[in-house]
């Protein structure tokens, strides 16, 4: 699957029969591709702030651009994850407050957003403990 896009394409699952003889980390990507995947399809049906799990999807996105060394800002997370840019900035603000994500770069419209050594060490654990997606 092509990281950003959503055209029908779908990640590798945990039970396709090549999911086993990939590295650990491309099981890692797989995993987080395929459940990014299903917060965005979950977003189509219920697009209300009621439902909207957008904190998952951007943790998701920094962990995945994190395994691929893809610079992300927060106009790139915004896009990524269907949300305006008031919300892609509410949601990194939050995560930067609970010590999960952090800000690189002085210039507003081109710093980095990334995952703390905290943010990235509870991805890697929510995604490996992850039940088979």
């Amino acid at each position: 699957m092509t990281f950003g896009t959503n055209a029908g394409a779908h990640a590798v699952r945990a039970d396709d029969d090549d999911f086993q003889a990939r590295s650990p980390d491309e099981r890692l990507i797989c995993k987080a591709q395929r459940l990014h995947a299903l917060v965005l399809e979950r977003d189509q049906y219920f697009r209300q702030a009621v439902m909207a799990d957008s904190n998952m999807g951007v943790m998701l996105s920094l962990f995945l651009a994190e395994l691929k060394a893809v610079p992300m800002t927060e106009a790139t997370l915004a896009l990524v994850n269907l949300i305006d840019g008031d919300e892609a900035m509410r949601v990194t603000e939050s995560l930067i407050h609970a010590g999960l994500a952090v800000l690189t770069g002085g210039n507003p419209e081109r710093r980095a957003v990334g995952l703390s050594p905290l943010g990235s060490a509870r991805m890697r654990s929510f995604i490996s403990d992850y039940p088979d997606i």
